[in-house]
């Protein structure tokens, strides 16, 4: 989709007047010129002058001189809620004798309208603090309960029909002119996964949305709360609300809070995530539980990569510009991605199966790609006995009196692990079970168990341990002649639940049993629909 170009009369004559400081009272001894994808910043002495490009956008509506004056007026009236002290007020440019110069707003002379504000230190901005390590917990609570207060007295939004389809068609909108921006099939396909991520949890939380909705959870809020634009000055200002589109806007507190968080992951502060909703929390704010925080966060960071590759348009296909702006995109892809994992959770993923059945291999990516901490029964194992992972273990080491105190131990670091953190990987065979219930023990009313169980022909199981058994440092002592062996000792997972189990054949690319994987999970959870009905409140 690129955006339709403007002609030289409206557009290029009048920007190089404005980057020209004879054009400015005073004047300035020069101006910085910055873009983005919908606006040119001149920033001349001690203001800043935003001038909105002539454009049109599936999204947005810059098309006329007249609709860019209303824009203007609406941005500064929206912006003097948060950044009160920056937005001055609305001013034309007019062509007069010597040629184009700022005039006042109403200036029937007016060829185009401009925002002026105040300049402030773009270094601290919490973009730039981040970058230098200058932000500490104290910074983050400042911004948490200046948008709690916000959030607070912001107008509430009335729904006449159903608020969770609503956004369903917001979010299924956004997909559709992303999908139109992307030519490679690996990057759509890795948008049709967060697609279908996003319609699961719809299904299976509808009732929770509509919920806090119903509420007056749904509020006429900033709708771009990103670290650029939040400014720690002595009082926390926070700018460049969105004023082309009200419905962008009109957006649950949650989802107005979790552009920030993940906006925060993406400039390296992710660990500030977490004291963000517990400072904005103690504020009074109910943003929702992590869940639905790591939901709408998919959904913000998927905004985003709209707006790089939008703003990637408008490059030369070479330039550096229009790289920078792809590569981030494809980075907010990834970090939707890891989004997508927290909002499939709580969950404990038991990766099981026969020895060489690729248990470690998919545990390893799988790991990669979720963040969740990843253990092992074989690294368990070889702590307990005393022993480093990578020396042989005795046959003593298998006994089923210390296979069931392995499988015990390895249980309460996951459960653990899962409390900590609201989900973790294991891998382990889990043959026997007696294993299993040694391990399952220990999440007796908490995280949901996922079993995961790998298969393989036997074929491909003998090749795979003898390829092992080449590699000195490996940690599994399994040969090819006791993955011959446990075919017969194999006990299967009748005793879980047909929910809880899914089988996965292994003899195929990571990529493709990894896919399967997603994909199932995301059917799990579709069908766990209405599962929080009656827990909304808690939300």
């Amino acid at each position: 989709m690129t955006p339709r170009k403007p002609s030289r009369s409206t557009s290029d004559d009048l920007r190089e007047a404005l980057a020209d400081p004879g054009f400015y009272p005073g004047p300035p001894s020069e101006v910085i010129v910055r873009e983005s994808h919908i606006s040119w910043v001149f920033l001349a002495g001690d203001r800043a002058y935003k001038l909105k490009k002539p454009v049109t956008m599936p999204f947005l509506d810059y098309g006329t001189p007249e609709r860019r004056r209303a824009m203007c007026q609406e941005e500064v009236r929206l912006n003097r809620a948060l950044a009160g002290e920056v937005y001055l007020g609305a001013r034309a440019v007019a062509k007069g004798a010597d040629g184009y110069e700022l005039t006042t707003e109403d200036d029937p002379r007016a060829l185009d309208y401009l925002v002026e504000m105040r300049r402030f230190d773009e270094r601290e901005t919490l973009a730039r603090r981040l970058r230098r390590g200058e932000v500490g917990a104290a910074e983050i609570a400042a911004v948490a309960a200046r948008l709690a207060s916000f959030h607070e007295h912001a107008r509430h939004v009335r729904f006449d029909g159903v608020p969770s389809l609503a956004l369903e068609r917001r979010l299924e909108e956004n997909i559709h002119e992303l999908l139109g921006m992307v030519e490679q099939r690996a990057e759509m396909a890795r948008i049709f996964a967060l697609q279908r991520l996003m319609r699961a949890f719809l299904l299976a939380h509808a009732s929770m949305l509509d919920s806090r909705a119903f509420r007056g959870l749904t509020r006429e809020v900033h709708g771009d709360v990103r670290a650029v634009h939040v400014l720690l000055e002595e009082e926390v200002q926070i700018l460049d609300c969105v004023e082309f589109d009200r419905k962008l806007r009109e957006l649950d507190v949650g989802e107005d809070l979790a552009f920030l968080v993940m906006d925060l992951a993406a400039h390296g502060g992710e660990r500030f995530a977490r004291t963000l909703l517990e400072a904005y929390r103690r504020a009074g704010g109910d943003p929702g539980d992590d869940r639905l925080m790591a939901f709408y966060a998919v959904s913000r960071a998927l905004v985003r990569a709209k707006v790089e590759l939008a703003q990637a348009a408008q490059q030369a296909p070479k330039s550096a510009a229009h790289g920078h702006h792809s590569a981030a995109a494809r980075e907010l892809l990834a970090l939707a991605e890891r989004f997508a994992w927290q909002a499939r959770l709580p969950l404990a993923i038991v990766i099981c199966g026969m020895p060489a059945a690729g248990k470690s291999e998919l545990a390893k990516v799988l790991a990669a790609s979720c963040g969740l901490a990843h253990l092992s029964s074989d690294v368990t194992r070889k702590q307990l006995a005393g022993i480093e992972p990578s020396h042989r273990g005795g046959e003593e080491l298998y006994s089923r009196g210390f296979s069931a105190l392995t499988y015990a131990k390895l249980g309460a670091r996951a459960a653990a692990q899962a409390r900590a953190d609201g989900g973790v990987l294991v891998d382990a065979t889990f043959r026997r079970r007696t294993e299993r219930d040694a391990f399952a023990e220990a999440f007796a009313d908490a995280t949901p168990l996922l079993y995961v169980e790998c298969v393989a022909p036997a074929s491909v199981l003998a090749r795979r341990a003898r390829t092992r058994e080449a590699q000195p440092d490996r940690i599994s002592d399994a040969t090819a002649e006791v993955v011959r062996a446990e075919a017969d000792r194999w006990e299967p997972l009748e005793e879980v639940d047909g929910e809880a189990h899914i089988t996965l054949r292994t003899d195929r690319s990571i990529e493709a049993v990894l896919g399967d994987l997603l994909a199932l999970l995301d059917r799990r959870m579709a069908l766990s629909r209405d599962a929080d009905a009656g827990g909304a409140a808690n939300s």
